[in-house]
């Protein structure tokens, strides 16, 4: 998948989302911050990089959550490795930073707290990215430079 739109700001968008992506909400554990957001990210981008996602809706399935786990460990730090935090964590939570979004089938009770795996399956039927960031994905130059940038300034 490699779409180019000739109207359409590459660069103004990398950089809109770039910016939001470097100041995601991340939690702490023992004083070290949990990747998992930037992780997912990075599923996400590993999902259409590999045809595996074709159109703007995620939702938490075998491939998915096996990339995710394989990332994580790759990029969880050692300390945090005994308590992995599972997809349905940065899946529920990356909806406050503002381009991620949950689409419910029916009126859901609001939750207080992190659903389970199982919750988010039966409640939602998928999450998408904001449109902008979704067309700038499908380009493959700028979608490696979007994952790069995620490693550089999240993950190293």
């Amino acid at each position: 998948m490699n779409r180019t739109l000739q109207f359409f700001n590459y660069e103004q968008c990398f950089s809109h989302y770039a910016d939001l992506i470097v100041h995601i909400r991340q939690a702490k554990i023992n004083g070290e911050v949990i990747v998992a957001k930037p992780v997912l990210l990075l599923t996400l981008i590993d999902a259409m990089e590999e045809n595996v996602c074709c159109n703007n809706n995620f939702v938490i399935n075998d491939w998915m959550e096996e990339k995710y786990n394989a990332l994580m460990k790759i990029y969880t730090k050692s300390s945090q490795f005994d308590v992995p935090t599972g997809i349905e964590k940065p899946f529920w939570h990356l909806e406050s930073d503002g381009f991620w979004h949950l689409i419910y089938p029916k009126r859901v009770q609001a939750k207080t707290k992190t659903p389970s795996k199982h919750w988010l399956k039966e409640n939602v039927n998928y999450a998408m990215l904001d449109e902008p960031l979704w067309i700038l994905l499908q380009n493959k130059m700028w979608r490696t430079k979007l994952r790069d940038y995620i490693v550089a300034t999240k993950l190293e």
